[in-house]
């Protein structure tokens, strides 16, 4: 019986104990533990009593994030409004449609507010409003986007706003090189371009090499080794075995889309003709098309690592005759690569077969009909060519260190 009893006692003494830790707080004193909290200002509407919310915390000195008081008050049917530098809460008229105020039903006004942003996030800001099925329109001068909404809408953009809008995006340096590698002339060349790479045969040369001419060889296609990967193709270059066409350089912000081209406009004829009940009329125009390489990446910066999204299009101009109706081939890749900075991506393999047809023969009689086939004889030119196109992100940091590396080798 005594040990009951003193069971019974600690038991109680234990709820005595919890109950008496647990701080009752009204609205009032809610709101000035969370603005105490965050630093901010928190103003309660007249048309609320305080007295009628209560929250119980289990101590006195309690941090209350700002998200944790807007969910506790929505909860209570209240919201929860940013208004410039400062918090208010108010009846959710929404919530309450048959309250007093409003006999039937409420549809909150909307009104126009003009949002100033700090950085360049105006593209982020309108796919957010893109969830309220709403747009904004952006004013240049001031960095600022106006939209239409309601209070409570715009209170919400607001609240989401500094989630992106106050990070500074990282950007994203590409050096893309566009090489090609005439096949027909290496034939041709073929005791002149052994003797020349045997001069310099070693393990990385043969890979880089070959990742440019038989790329169907290697089991990869990133390099690691930029530097010696440039010093191969600036002998390539200078030996004319493989030509650097472009080497530009690009810039994207992260989860941006970069594009880049590199193509020939070429014509097309065409034949209109016209009928009527008398004669057949016909007229020749003529069509442009662009043909060649288009790019475009997207890159994301995942921790230390970016994935680049790829998308390579490759219009080839298969045949060209002196009638001007050239025949193409499209190629297409869709690729994605996670990727350290210094990294190159290389992308080969992609053949190039040209038929040139032409005429030859006495000047001005090979372009006279009927006699042109006496006075000349129609050719055709075949070549063969590998494109390769290889796309490094560029290390920044590294390349400062080797500049200032430099400088001082210079000074010395």
């Amino acid at each position: 019986m005594k040990k009951l009893l003193i069971m019974t006692s600690l038991v109680l003494i234990l709820v005595l104990e919890v109950s008496a830790i647990q701080i009752k707080s009204n609205l009032l004193e809610f709101a000035n533990i969370a603005a105490n909290t965050n630093k901010t200002q928190i103003l309660i509407s007249g048309s609320l009593k305080p007295d009628d919310y209560y929250f119980f915390t289990d101590q006195k000195q309690v941090n209350v994030t700002l998200s944790l008081f807007k969910k506790m008050v929505e909860l209570q049917g209240l919201r929860f409004l940013k208004l410039d530098d400062f918090y208010f809460v108010d009846i959710d008229k929404s919530l309450n449609a048959n309250s007093d105020f409003n006999s039937t039903s409420y549809e909150e006004p909307e009104n126009l507010y003009y949002i100033k942003m700090q950085g360049n996030s105006f593209a982020e800001l309108n796919a957010m409003l893109n969830q309220y099925d709403k747009n904004a329109t952006y004013i240049a001068q001031d960095n600022a986007a106006v939209i239409k909404a309601t209070e409570k809408q715009y209170s919400e953009i607001l609240s989401y706003l500094p989630n992106f809008d106050n990070k500074i995006v990282e950007q994203i340096r590409f050096k893309i090189t566009i090489l090609e590698t005439d096949l027909s002339d290496l034939r041709k060349r073929g005791t002149e371009v052994n003797s020349l790479l045997k001069a310099v045969d070693s393990k990385d040369f043969r890979f880089f090499f070959n990742m440019i001419t038989v790329p169907y060889i290697e089991n990869s296609n990133v390099i690691t080794q930029a530097a010696d990967f440039y010093g191969v193709l600036n002998f390539l270059d200078q030996n004319s075995i493989t030509k650097i066409k472009s080497s530009p350089f690009v810039v994207a912000k992260s989860n941006s889309e970069v594009f880049f081209s590199s193509v020939k406009t070429i014509p097309f004829l065409k034949n209109t003709s016209t009928f009527n009940q008398y004669s057949t009329q016909s007229q020749n125009t003529y069509d442009y098309k662009d043909v060649g390489l288009t790019l475009k990446l997207r890159p994301v910066v995942v921790g230390s690592n970016i994935d680049v999204d790829l998308d390579l299009t490759f219009e080839n101009l298969l045949a060209n005759s002196d009638k001007l109706t050239p025949s193409t081939s499209k190629k297409q890749l869709k690729s994605s690569y996670r990727l350290n900075r210094g990294e190159i991506i290389v992308l080969s393999g992609i053949n190039q077969d040209i038929e040139t047809k032409g005429r030859t023969g006495i000047p001005l009689l090979k372009d006279i009909w009927l006699l042109k086939y006496l006075f000349s004889t129609e050719t055709t030119d075949l070549s063969n060519s590998i494109l390769t196109i290889t796309i490094e992100i560029v290390d920044d940091e590294v390349s400062i260190a080797k500049v200032l590396e430099k400088s001082k080798d210079d000074d010395k």
